[in-house]
């Protein structure tokens, strides 16, 4: 090929792939971290990245990405089988591959071909580098700090740690507006992936701490999305845990996703599995202390009517004898009497009224919370077969059939899943 004319791009991309193929003419052994693992549905395919291994915090050097097909894979788990060993690729594991040089010419993209797997390889990956991390500060006491910290039952003043505009800010932000609740939100923007990640955000906690609403939080989130291993593993930093540790608030850490799991999230006192989850965790606890002041309301509204009612009878008999009385007394003394009853009918009069003050503006905060009124606001009431409410999720089992009242209706749902806060 003349390399000196002008080339195509395909022409470019078939030179490019005659050098890989002379330069790595069989498959070649291979160590790094698997990542971002994903299967494409129906067909059977694999398909990963592998990166060199890093340390906590640190982002890793290189990465490639791999494709393990459906009949290679097949025929590994046999081999690997023979040796009574399982074969299965798993995120955030440090593995020993075969595998063959791939260009295609078409697209330009580099990848590598998985034809076999080491059973025998144990490399000590990033995962194993966060345990390690882990096992230290535990063995220093560092992860047990903020959890022994008291959760108000108010948390309204909330401190917000995350990177400004993204995707978790509005998810929480929305979530606590929905719930129709005064939630004051503070926040403390922080670069959220890089190199810069620790002191981004140990620097927003000092910023939260210093200012002056810092003595007045309830709480402080630190939040972002879903990311790869990599993203994630910036906030695997001890500095982190370690501020954590002396924060004067209780930290709910909400990095990731569900399946996603970070240094923070062992040294906060609570771990969310997304954003939402974390404002849902607020929404809940301030919830339960509502439905507690309405239930003392009721019960209040229902002892002391009767004794009003009961007083307001009796007084108003006193006042008629009285003034019965006073009428047969001797003309010259019932002037004087009579103005002593008036003014005594006035004062029964007015603590009767101030009385009547107290049982109506019981019965407003009663009308307040009256369960039709907060089903329109969106709320909902979750009753068992027989009828009865469910206050907690330990009042239900999974499987079990519940019925949802609405506004506009209900509903019957089985209870897949259980999650305790």
């Amino acid at each position: 090929m003349d390399l000196h004319s002008d080339l195509t791009v395909l022409d470019l991309n078939q030179a490019v792939k005659e050098v890989l193929q002379t330069g790595f003419p069989r498959p070649v052994w291979i160590r790094g971290v698997t990542t971002g693992l994903r299967r494409v549905s129906g067909r059977g395919h694999t398909y990963f990245q592998l990166a060199d291994p890093s340390d906590p915090g640190e982002q890793s050097p290189a990465v490639v990405d791999c494709a393990l097909f459906a009949g290679d894979r097949s025929r590994i788990a046999i081999e690997v089988g023979r040796q009574a060993k399982l074969f299965q690729l798993e995120n955030d594991t440090e593995v020993r591959i075969l595998v063959s040089v791939s260009f295609w010419d078409r697209s330009g993209r580099f990848q590598l071909i998985m034809k076999g797997f080491d059973a025998e390889f144990a490399g000590d990956s990033a995962a194993i580098h966060l345990q390690r991390l882990i096992e230290q500060l535990a063995s220093e006491g560092v992860l047990k700090e903020n959890g022994t910290l008291s959760f108000p039952e108010i948390p309204l003043n909330i401190g917000l740690v995350t990177s400004k505009g993204s995707a978790a800010e509005k998810d929480f932000i929305k979530t606590l507006d929905e719930s129709g609740y005064p939630y004051r939100v503070y926040a403390a923007w922080a670069n959220m992936q890089g190199s810069s990640t620790s002191d981004s955000v140990c620097t927003a906690f000092h910023k939260l701490m210093m200012s002056p609403t810092g003595d007045k939080l309830d709480a402080v989130i630190l939040t972002r999305g879903g990311g790869s291993v990599t993203d994630l593993a910036w906030f695997n930093d001890e500095k982190i845990a370690r501020t954590i540790a002396q924060l004067p608030w209780p930290v709910i850490s909400a990095i990731g996703h569900e399946i996603d799991t970070t240094l923070p999230d062992h040294a906060a006192h609570t771990r969310a599995k997304t954003p939402t989850h974390a404002a849902s965790m607020l929404v809940d606890r301030v919830a339960q202390f509502d439905d507690r002041v309405a239930l003392l309301s009721q019960s209040l509204i229902s002892r002391v009517s009767p004794i009003v009612k009961m007083e307001d009878l009796r007084i108003r008999n006193l006042s008629h004898n009285l003034i019965l009385h006073l009428t047969s007394l001797p003309s010259r003394k019932a002037e004087v009497l009579h103005k002593l009853a008036s003014r005594l009918n006035l004062t029964v009069m007015a603590k009767l009224h101030n009385l009547e003050s107290v049982v109506t503006e019981i019965e407003k905060q009663i009308e307040i919370r009256d369960p039709v009124k907060m089903l329109k606001l969106g709320w909902a009431v979750v009753r068992d077969q027989n009828g009865v409410p469910l206050r907690t999720v330990n009042a239900v089992s999974q499987g079990q059939v519940v019925k949802v009242s609405m506004n506009n209706g209900s509903l019957t749902a089985v209870v897949k899943e259980k999650v305790n806060d």
